[in-house]
C-alpha cells in the first residue's frame, strides 16, 4: 500500500536526531550508509538536511499492512539516497533504509 502524503512529521523526526535515546539507525541503514562512506554524524547531518520537498512516499512494509514507512530522496555528493524512516517499537523513529537509490 502506497500514499503520497508523509505518515510521519519530518520536524519530529529531524528533532530526535541528535538524541540517540530517540532515533534508532537499524544495522542494515548503517551498514549501507558505511559503505557510501557516511559515518553516524554524517546520517544525523543528512537527516537535519532533509526537507518536505525530498519527500517521495509512504508505504506499509511487506510484513505489515499496518505499519508505514516515509520514503525520501535526497540528493548528497555520492548521488541520490533512498532515506526511509518508520515509527520505533522502542523509541521515536527508526532510520531502516540509507542508500543510493
Amino acid at each position: 500500500m502506497e500514499k503520497q502524503k508523509p505518515t510521519y512529521d519530518l520536524d519530529a523526526i529531524k528533532s530526535v536526531a541528535d538524541d540517540p535515546d530517540k532515533l534508532e539507525i537499524t544495522t542494515t541503514a548503517t551498514l549501507s550508509a558505511a559503505a557510501l562512506g557516511f559515518d553516524r554524524e554524517m546520517i544525523i547531518s543528512t537527516i537535519k538536511s532533509i526537507e518536505r520537498k525530498h519527500f517521495y512516499k509512504s508505504m506499509t512494509t511487506i510484513a505489515n499492512h499496518k505499519i508505514w514507512q516515509d520514503v525520501y530522496h535526497f540528493p548528497s555528493s555520492v548521488g541520490l539516497l533512498y532515506i526511509k524512516f518508520v515509527a520505533g517499537n522502542v523509541l521515536d523513529f527508526a532510520l531502516v533504509g540509507f542508500k543510493k537509490k
